[in-house]
């Protein structure tokens, strides 16, 4: 997206560097992205649910194993033999025991999986969520955006405000000057001389009050920016022309919508599942190993075994474990498609919303403008006819207050543009397009 840089208004403030070096508000933003914790948080997760995606991957390849297995029989086993093989009476057994004291078996086992339902599904499952994570990334990125820029802009405001107090303490305090010559040689009240001092004193306390409030926000924005040292915002703040954006779409719902995909992939695969659900094809080769150990017949013989197979599992009946799943799936659903359906609304009021904001707070800088400049004029024909002697202190200093207040609401008005034109950046999607 472009931006048009039209009717560009620059506050050059000339202020001392008193908390450290000078970052602009893009030098801010990349070291938030460098050091910030809650993006390194999210792109561990992202890194995380790749690894996860790749295990799920791993499953389908085939698993070779060697097993190896001895066992010493204290008693050997016992079977019944039934005494007609002996030529004995029908129905009547003697017991035996068969085989030899040490057993040895070793194989390897060679299984590969030809199709599974479960296992394929999670796959699918774990693919959509990486997307998942990627939008809760971008979202991230977007939100330490959207943090450092008002907390950036907030303190250039009081820096602004700072100027213009310092502005008029200079101001007052040329005049007290000039009401003390004029009050030692009794042409003025020394009482004008006290409300003077007194107006200088309120102003030094609203600017100790001010510079307190911006180490604060310094001190969030370092915070935020991951900087061990201290940090100074520039000294201008540039309003910038109302712009139109496009909507981009809303993550959130981008997010339910692979949501809705998860779910949908579980319901797919339950329904394979209650029809086959593994395939495997699984091979073995090996050696079995007898032993006996009481003289004189000592002996230890190994014989090879080996095999190769197809097996599957099918699900005959399971007490209808898996319609009831379907039914939970099919629930969880519908209430994200409703969820979808509130967002979307939500969504579209809130740009609605953040539109008139702006149009509004776009006026309000063009007024806020206009009375400054008309409150700067009355001020300075205020002084004059102070100067000649034709209005009071009181009415000099009531001049002074409606300049300071509407030098106060026009900050206020492009702080309020540039915090709305920021919101409607971010509902539109624009930010990381940006």
């Amino acid at each position: 997206m472009k931006l048009v840089f039209t009717n560009v208004l620059i506050l050059f403030l000339s202020s001392v560097n008193l908390y450290g070096q000078t970052w602009t508000l893009e030098q801010c933003i990349d070291s938030a992205y460098a050091n910030n914790q809650r993006i390194a948080i999210a792109e561990n997760t992202q890194e995380l649910s790749a690894l996860k995606h790749k295990e799920a991957k791993s499953n389908l390849l085939p698993k070779l194993s060697i097993n190896g297995e001895y066992k010493y029989f204290i008693e050997l086993p016992y079977q019944l033999m039934p005494l007609s093989v002996f030529g004995g009476p029908e129905g009547q057994f003697k017991e035996a025991q068969f085989g030899v004291p040490h057993n040895i078996n070793a194989n390897v086992l060679l299984q590969v999986p030809i199709y599974s339902s479960g296992l394929i599904g999670n796959i699918n499952k774990l693919e959509t969520s990486q997307k998942i994570v990627e939008l809760e990334v971008k979202k991230t990125y977007d939100q330490i955006y959207f943090e450092v820029s008002n907390i950036y802009r907030n303190a250039q405001l009081l820096k602004s405000q700072m100027v213009f107090i310092d502005s008029t303490i200079s101001n007052t305090e040329r005049v007290k000057q000039n009401i003390e010559l004029l009050a030692e040689q009794k042409l003025a009240n020394q009482n004008d001389v006290k409300k003077l001092e007194l107006k200088v004193s309120t102003l030094q306390s609203y600017k100790a009050n001010l510079d307190v409030k911006l180490q604060q926000i310094y001190n969030a924005l370092q915070l935020l920016t991951g900087s061990a040292s201290a940090i100074e915002v520039e000294d201008n703040i540039l309003m910038i022309d109302l712009m139109q954006y496009e909507d981009n779409g809303n993550k959130d719902i981008e997010i339910i919508q692979l949501q809705q995909e998860i779910i949908n992939i579980d319901l797919k695969s339950l329904k394979q599942s209650k029809f086959i659900s593994e395939v495997g094809f699984v091979a073995t080769y090996g050696t079995q190993g007898f032993g006996y150990d009481q003289s004189p017949n000592q002996f230890l013989n190994f014989y090879p075994i080996g095999y190769a197979g197809i097996r599957f599992t099918y699900p005959l009946f399971n007490g209808t474990v898996t319609n009831k799943k379907i039914d939970q799936k099919n629930l969880e659903l519908e209430n994200l498609k409703l969820k979808e359906e509130l967002t979307k609304d939500a969504q579209q009021v809130e740009i609605e919303n953040a539109v008139l904001r702006l149009e509004n707070a776009f006026n309000n800088v063009t007024l806020s403008e206009q009375q400054v400049d008309l409150a700067q004029s009355i001020y300075e024909q205020e002084e004059k006819k102070h100067k000649q002697g034709l209005i009071s202190v009181n009415d000099l200093m009531i001049a002074q207050n409606e300049l300071i207040q509407n030098q106060q609401n026009y900050l206020q008005s492009i702080a309020e543009f540039l915090a709305a034109d920021l919101e409607l950046k971010k509902l539109t999607n624009n930010i990381s397009n940006n």
